[in-house]
């Protein structure tokens, strides 16, 4: 079979699919703020009217706005990180895009009616699946040996484990606004306010001794 193509860093196919992401990151942020569209005369009487027509949505504006800017931040990472791109990670990328874009729909499902439990379960799942995309595609990139240091199978390891916290907290908040409430099941998402660091310096740390073990020769190889 022919080798797969490879764009190298410095070539214009890479620089176009990175500006496509981050045309994609900035167009679905600029897309939150259309969330929020009670304009009536009503809902602007007074600061409290205001906040009674648009208060969920303003709140479900705040979180998706954190969460698209985090991810963001962690593609941001994982490409520059990047040698090179090939046409499998750019298919990853745009499957993972494909999430980053259904968070507004989500979103303003969750600010409009986040009282019933399906809109919270489908804005959970966009943010599980899109989370996972973005490591898959990480994870992938490192495999083919498109970064600038390839880590070893051991550091793949904990580095899944750390990543997997973002899609846990929010898969296991579905069974919650079912059995429980919408509300909690978002309040449940505050968790990774401690559990995102505290994973990540954890992951790190390991990854960091498996990186040790593998320069001394140790049992961590790659795969």
């Amino acid at each position: 079979m022919p080798a797969a193509r490879r764009f190298d860093r410095e070539g214009v196919e890479f620089a176009r699919a990175v500006t496509f992401y981050d045309a994609i990151y900035a167009f679905s942020v600029t897309l939150l703020i259309t969330t929020v569209d009670d304009f009536s005369p009503e809902a602007w009487a007074s600061p409290s009217a205001l906040w009674e027509a648009n208060g969920k949505s303003l709140t479900a504006f705040a979180i998706s706005f954190v969460v698209v800017v985090s991810f963001w931040r962690g593609s941001h990472q994982a490409v520059a990180g990047l040698a090179a791109m090939n046409g499998r990670i750019i298919g990853l990328s745009c499957m993972a895009m494909f999430g980053v874009v259904l968070i507004p729909f989500a979103t303003e499902a969750m600010g409009k009616v986040g009282d019933l439990p399906l809109p919270v379960a489908v804005y959970a799942a966009v943010i599980a699946g899109t989370s996972l995309m973005h490591h898959v595609m990480a994870d992938q990139a490192d495999r083919a040996d498109l970064g600038h240091r390839r880590r070893t199978a051991a550091e793949r390891r904990w580095n899944w484990a750390g990543a997997a916290v973002l899609p846990a907290v929010f898969l296991l908040s579905i069974p919650v606004a079912y059995l429980v409430s919408p509300t909690v099941a978002q309040y449940s998402w505050a968790s990774l306010f401690v559990l995102g660091p505290a994973a990540g310096t954890w992951a790190s740390r390991h990854m960091a001794e498996a990186a040790q073990l593998d320069e001394m020769g140790g049992p961590a190889t790659t795969a």
